[in-house]
């Protein structure tokens, strides 16, 4: 789906902000960043997997077996599990996770109302009508039942709170500052051993509140993306313009990660308006290999690709060129 902005205002910042980062970068950091490669992961939907008309265990072991990936970011999402006020449904994440500490892979649990994939806040209908502070009661009541059942799981790596909370985006009520910092002190104060992940557009947001709140700061990282001006516009940054960011919030955070490598095409409409061919000519895999280049040459230490989903689909539907690359990335 698109993201909606006055697009030429926008460009122009980015323009502006990227070129001047990228000289003070050159005078602060010198041209050349000592490279060492990321430790690569995905996310992983659910509730896409399904869109897609995928089995969620068959695909989510087939990224795990035959694949080779050993971390990943999994969002719980709220309309799911709680259909019903009260009444919580655990089994299809119970199951991933079991799945996870048998086969050693290392989780991103992602907990809120704002979690990945679009239309990005995932409210069950029954919590759709109530006033803002009954949400956030419900929500918070939520989220403890999420980190109480599987804070004790050897398989969880980190939390994540919410998804790009400030950033306007999706289907979504505004979040206040006070409503995300009760949730992520609630997920600090029922597990204060293990990190707080928070993300951003690494593209547009400042950063900074959610740097103050985040152990781990998360971006995106997207290269072609639509709006309805100009179709299909690729951003004009450099892997310097993440990286010098980085080192900016380097004292707020433990580490800065990116969190969504676009892997998959940009959808400005129904995946079902095109055929699987015809997508794959919006993102071929030449464009997931100089994705990839791009982001090895920012530099930050981990790097979830977004679209694995969307490779299975069509390795399934017998195009293997995606998942090819990916086969690359994870047999490193």
């Amino acid at each position: 789906m698109p993201k909606r902005f006055p697009i030429l205002f926008i460009l122009f910042i980015l323009l502006i902000v990227g070129l001047a980062l990228f000289f003070l970068m050159n005078q602060r950091f010198g041209t050349k960043i000592n490279l060492t490669p990321p430790r690569y992961s995905i996310t992983f939907s659910t509730v896409y997997a399904k869109q897609l008309g995928l089995n969620v265990q068959e695909s989510y072991r087939a990224f795990v077996e035959d694949l080779g990936v050993r971390a990943v970011r999994l969002p719980v999402y709220w309309s799911e599990i709680e259909r019903e006020q009260d009444k919580f449904d655990w089994q299809e994440i119970d199951n991933l996770i079991s799945f996870s500490e048998n086969n050693n892979v290392k989780l991103t649990l992602v907990v809120g109302t704002k979690v990945p994939r679009w239309p990005e806040c995932f409210v069950p209908d029954w919590a759709e009508s109530l006033d803002p502070n009954e949400q956030q009661s419900h929500a918070l009541k939520m989220i403890a039942q999420v980190v109480n059942r599987y804070k004790n799981s050897a398989a969880i790596e980190r939390w994540q709170v919410e998804n790009e909370p400030f950033f306007p985006f999706g289907i979504c009520s505004a979040i206040t500052l006070s409503q995300f910092q009760e949730r992520v002190d609630l997920v600090r104060s029922l597990d204060p051993t293990r990190p707080i992940q928070i993300t951003v557009s690494g593209e547009i947001s400042p950063w900074k509140n959610e740097a103050r709140a985040a152990d781990i700061l998360g971006i995106s990282m997207y290269r072609l993306t639509w709006n309805d001006l100009f179709g299909y516009f690729i951003y004009p940054l450099t892997p310097e313009y993440y990286f010098t960011r980085a080192q900016f919030v380097g004292n707020s955070v433990e580490r800065v990660i990116v969190s969504e490598l676009q892997a998959e095409p940009w959808f400005p409409e129904p995946i079902e308006s095109r055929s699987l061919s015809q997508w794959y000519q919006s993102f071929d895999s030449e464009m997931f290999r100089k994705n990839l280049e791009f982001v090895n040459e920012a530099n930050l230490p981990e790097v979830y690709l977004w679209g694995a989903e969307w490779w299975y689909l069509l390795k399934k539907n017998g195009d293997e060129r995606l998942w090819n690359v990916a086969e690359e990335v994870f047999d490193n």
